[in-house]
């Protein structure tokens, strides 16, 4: 007995389908500089270092990154919440911050902090990807300890992320 051949729906498309908005849609030809911070896109990739044999060339209008143009629009894609922070221990947590920040734009210079403010007796970090936000909450949860929630938007395009201390460190201070 012979079994008939499988048919597929090959007219399927998803229906709605969220992209970051800020990535180019068709790939520009040649090699562009960011006016902002200076990555190069080459090849579909922003990078810091420039591609082989390229040569400074001028352009005549200005081109911004992804994270350049949303630094400028303040559209972040992460945020990072510092609870129960000491005034003691803030200069050693910027400094772990930039540091994690250097490490990931090494990767992908389109990871940044955007902005820190102090906010209801913490802090509050926004980045301009939902990763780096997880990946500075991991570094200052190695490096002093606490708690951290994960808190994700629709489609997993925001993410929120709380680290707090310990509670055995909060009640030595009260």
């Amino acid at each position: 007995m012979r079994s008939a051949p499988k048919k597929y729906n090959t007219l399927y498309k998803k229906s709605h389908i969220e992209r970051d908005m800020y990535l180019p849609r068709l790939d520009p030809k040649g090699v562009i500089q960011c006016s902002g911070c200076g990555a190069f896109h080459y090849r579909r990739h922003w990078t810091l270092t420039p591609p082989g044999g390229f040569s400074s060339q001028i352009h005549s209008h200005l081109v911004f990154c992804p994270a350049c143009r949303k630094i400028q629009d303040r559209f972040p894609g992460g945020e990072l919440t510092l609870r129960g922070v000491e005034a003691e221990n803030r200069g050693e947590i910027v400094r772990i911050l930039r540091n994690e920040e250097s490490r990931a734009r090494e990767k992908n210079p389109l990871e940044r902090i955007m902005r820190m403010d102090a906010a209801n007796g913490g802090w509050r970090v926004e980045t301009t990807t939902e990763k780096l936000a997880q990946r500075l909450g991991r570094s200052v949860r190695k490096a002093r300890g606490g708690k951290l929630q994960y808190k994700w938007g629709h489609n997993n395009k925001f993410a929120r992320v709380v680290w707090c201390r310990d509670a055995a460190g909060q009640a030595d201070r009260g």
